[in-house]
């Protein structure tokens, strides 16, 4: 009976930390299908602190506010590796550009996708969304 309960709290917490891993998608995290409906600019804002904050390959920035007091902010994408040394790769980055001398060249990629909303087009702020999970990170 023991070693029962004990495989039973084993997979429990197996099960829990799989489950726990698995981003939610904009559809589960807005309650409402992507595009049924217009998302609100903080709810776009929430869904991707909401993703940095549940996995170690994105990190959300806020570097500035609209007139209208909302959240600018730039996410980035990357290994989790990455991740940690996004100055490093920065640097890098204006080395390979031939704007600062760094002693490091790296054959790194840094790929700009700007997702704006002008007046009433929502579209590519849903479609960062979508974007987002297409490109794998769900896990």
């Amino acid at each position: 009976m023991k070693h029962k309960s004990l495989l039973f709290l084993f997979i429990s917490i197996i099960s829990f930390q799989l489950t726990a891993q698995k981003l939610q998608t904009p559809d589960e995290f807005l309650g409402y299908k992507l595009g049924s409906r217009f998302t609100r600019h903080h709810k776009v804002v929430d869904y991707f602190k909401y993703i940095s904050e549940n996995t170690d390959k994105v990190q959300f920035q806020e570097y500035g506010k609209t007139n209208e007091l909302r959240t600018l902010a730039i996410v980035y994408v990357s290994s989790a590796d990455n991740i940690k040394n996004l100055e490093t790769i920065r640097k890098q980055h204006l080395t390979n550009a031939g704007i600062e001398n760094t002693t490091e060249l790296k054959d790194k990629s840094i790929v700009w996708l700007s997702y704006n909303v002008h007046g009433n087009e929502a579209s590519s702020t849903e479609a960062s969304m979508l974007n987002f999970i297409q490109i794998g990170y769900r896990k």
